[in-house]
């Protein structure tokens, strides 16, 4: 008899700091948890060297010599997500990126064959004022090479 090799598939959750990171997070955690799946949580910063946009998550933006590194602004912020999934006791990895966000997530869907993306709505970038989708959660869900889960923020 031929033993059977189980394979974990992978949902990419793609964060990037934004207020409802956390609840695209939960949402993944509840979708994993049923279809028995990996989560691998992607982050991807524009440019390891242009961190303004993220820094300025915290609600004011530092002094040049008080500035984090990319690499320290990614790892905060996915720091807490990972704990979370791991509370939830689902297998995850940890991505750590630097691009264009939907190229990059796309494109990593793609290498690692996901067998789906969990997106916001919206992000750091959210207009407020008009009920729109984010320009990233867009470009993902026109060239992603798998089903897309945009997750509501109301």
């Amino acid at each position: 008899m031929a033993e059977r090799v189980f394979v974990l598939a992978e949902i990419l959750v793609a964060v990037d700091g934004s207020k409802y990171s956390n609840k695209i997070v939960d949402f993944a955690c509840d979708l994993a948890k049923k279809m028995e799946e990996k989560l691998v949580l992607i982050y991807v910063s524009k440019d390891p060297e242009i961190v303004d946009d993220y820094i300025e998550i915290g609600g004011r933006t530092p002094r040049a010599s008080t500035q984090k590194s990319a690499v320290e602004i990614a790892e905060s912020i996915t720091s807490d997500l990972a704990k979370k999934i791991e509370n939830n006791g689902i297998a995850h990895e940890v991505m750590l990126e630097s691009g264009n966000p939907s190229e990059k997530i796309v494109a990593t869907a793609a290498e690692r064959k996901c067998d789906m993306i969990v997106i916001g709505l919206k992000g750091l970038h959210g207009v407020d004022r008009i009920r729109s989708i984010g320009s990233v959660s867009r470009r993902v869900l026109e060239s992603s090479p798998c089903p897309v889960a945009v997750v509501s923020i109301d």
